[in-house]
């Protein structure tokens, strides 16, 4: 159990040592360790922005209002070129599997 706490922690610190070293700096200064800190710093008080209020909205209005008529982020072409090299690798790999 402790030692499983210890090496969470080891890992935690890694990553942050890691974010660190590969952001020089955050777009307003702050290091990913000052961010962190303040992070938990404001934890116990929620932000003044938050509302408290429940928002009263249906489900085909919140769709209808934030729907996006541009190109999707899903594009089946993609999909089935990305399959089919798939499906040839696999076939060079495994000569011995074949479709009948």
């Amino acid at each position: 159990m402790t030692l499983g706490i210890l090496v969470t922690l080891v890992l935690a610190g890694a990553v942050l040592l890691v974010a660190n070293a590969m952001s020089s700096t955050a777009s307003d200064g702050e290091s990913p360790w000052r961010a962190f800190r303040a992070g938990w710093a404001a934890r116990r008080e929620p932000s003044p922005a938050v509302d408290d209020e429940p928002v009263d909205l249906k489900l085909v209005e919140f769709l209808r209002v934030t729907s996006d008529e541009g190109e999707g982020y899903l594009h089946v072409d993609e999909l089935s070129e990305g399959l089919q090299r798939a499906r040839d690798r696999a076939a060079r790999a495994l000569p011995s599997l074949h479709r009948s």
